[in-house]
């Protein structure tokens, strides 16, 4: 991540297996960020993610911006795109286009939808991360563009198999 933000890149998008620390990547890589947006569909991958932050930063100050929390004055803020995603949300109220200096989209292969649209048009912060393990669609929309074609690192559910990284699995 390092390098790719030396060659002058503001965007990159992961993709790798569910299993292989997506959201830990993004923790670690974050750190020197001082103000982190986390954006995800769902409460549980939220809550997950902020634990995950929690132990990588040493830090207990964050919040959320979901159902009725709308936390609006921490370093770190962990929102739900349905709630985030609504335009009354997306002005200087809430937040500043500017406020988060580091940007990181869960399930990234929702970026094409009217609500993540929104989100990632309004704010400009000094990198954006994208996280998926499964980049195609079936609508033939094209997330690669959102993160100007920046995969700097990619690994598949067998790859990562092979490697050892992910344990063997058996459908009964």
């Amino acid at each position: 991540m390092e390098d790719t933000r030396a060659e002058g890149a503001q965007k990159a998008l992961i993709q790798a297996a569910t299993g292989i620390g997506k959201t830990f990547l993004a923790a670690f890589d974050s750190k020197k960020y001082e103000k982190v947006l986390f954006v995800a569909h769902r409460e549980e991958i939220l809550k997950q993610a902020a634990v995950s932050f929690q132990n990588v930063r040493n830090s207990k100050d964050y919040g959320f911006f979901m159902g009725a929390e709308k936390c609006t004055d921490k370093p770190l803020i962990f929102a739900s795109v349905a709630s985030l995603g609504k335009p009354e949300y997306l002005n200087e109220k809430y937040f500043a286009p500017d406020y988060f200096n580091y940007v990181v989209i869960d399930e990234f292969h929702h970026a094409v939808n009217d609500q993540y649209q929104r989100i990632i048009n309004y704010f400009k912060p000094k990198f954006l991360l994208g996280l998926t393990a499964t980049p195609e669609r079936l609508d033939g929309k094209d997330i690669y563009e959102i993160c100007d074609y920046n995969v700097p690192y990619e690994i598949s559910l067998k790859e990562a198999i092979n490697k050892g990284v992910l344990v063997p699995f058996h459908y009964y």
